[in-house]
């Protein structure tokens, strides 16, 4: 998977590089988003795919890892749709972990054929600042449930 990694000037300033800026570049259907939020987090979206662990499932990751320092508090929200129409939702908050990863699970119909996509809102609270990335990604072309 090719991955679009975003750094910047994170010191002091403790400053967002901004995804949407290179959001309008087109992406290969396999890229992984990515994108520095605080002290070198990395927020990651992969692709709608069939679960690995779950036959019969669509999911999508949504994480936060590659700390230098555990995040004072965190919140994850990802949400996975099919041809648009969101079909799962799950988020996940915490404090003082190094890395954090939430789920959107959907079972369907079986026999059927579908696009997906996905959207993960990232937001660390650090230093009395609030830091937020959001992601967006596609699945791999159409993916089959099989009977």
């Amino acid at each position: 998977m090719r991955r679009h990694i975003f750094t910047g000037a994170l010191a002091a300033a403790c400053l967002i590089v901004p995804f949407q800026a290179h959001a309008a570049a087109p992406a290969p259907p396999d890229a992984q988003s990515a994108a520095t939020v605080w002290d070198k987090c990395e927020a990651a979206l992969d692709s709608p795919h069939e679960s690995h662990t779950n036959p019969d499932v669509i999911n999508v990751h949504a994480d936060l890892k590659g700390c230098k320092q555990k995040m004072p508090e965190y919140s994850i929200s990802v949400t996975l749709y099919k041809e648009g129409t969101q079909v799962a939702h799950n988020s996940g908050s915490g404090k003082n972990k190094f890395k954090a990863r939430v789920v959107a699970n959907w079972p369907p119909p079986k026999g059927q054929c579908h696009s997906y996509s996905a959207k993960a809102d990232f937001t660390i609270t650090a230093g009395g600042k609030t830091h937020h990335v959001t992601l967006e990604n596609h699945s791999q072309g159409t993916i089959c449930i099989k009977k």
